[in-house]
């Protein structure tokens, strides 16, 4: 789990929602703001449309987080990960080699 500082607040994460640009990949998609915090922030939203049990969208945004590297906490943006069904299927090595290559221009 991110600490609290790099995680996005509700406020946040609205704005960033509306006004952020949209990023696509085969087994997410993103929105991301840029900020001026001198960090990044995220945040990583998943539906009951992802998948109907709490715990295995709460074990996704687990592996989401657990991915993310000190290179993607250094960007000053605020990011919205939403994963699609795929990914569901991809282990934590595979999520952190997606996020490893995830190239976000500021």
């Amino acid at each position: 789990m991110l600490p609290k500082i790099k995680r996005l607040s509700r406020r946040d994460l609205n704005i960033c929602n509306l006004s952020g640009k949209i990023l696509r990949f085969p087994n997410f998609w993103l929105k991301y703001l840029v900020n001026n915090l001198g960090f990044s922030r995220f945040a990583v939203v998943t539906s009951t449309k992802l998948s109907k049990s709490a715990v295995v969208r709460n074990q996704l945004r687990r592996r989401i987080y657990s991915s993310l590297s000190p290179q993607h906490l250094a960007l000053s943006t605020d990011v919205i990960f939403f994963p699609q069904k795929s990914m569901l299927n991809l282990g934590k090595d595979e999520i952190k080699e997606l996020l490893k290559n995830l190239d976000i221009k500021n």
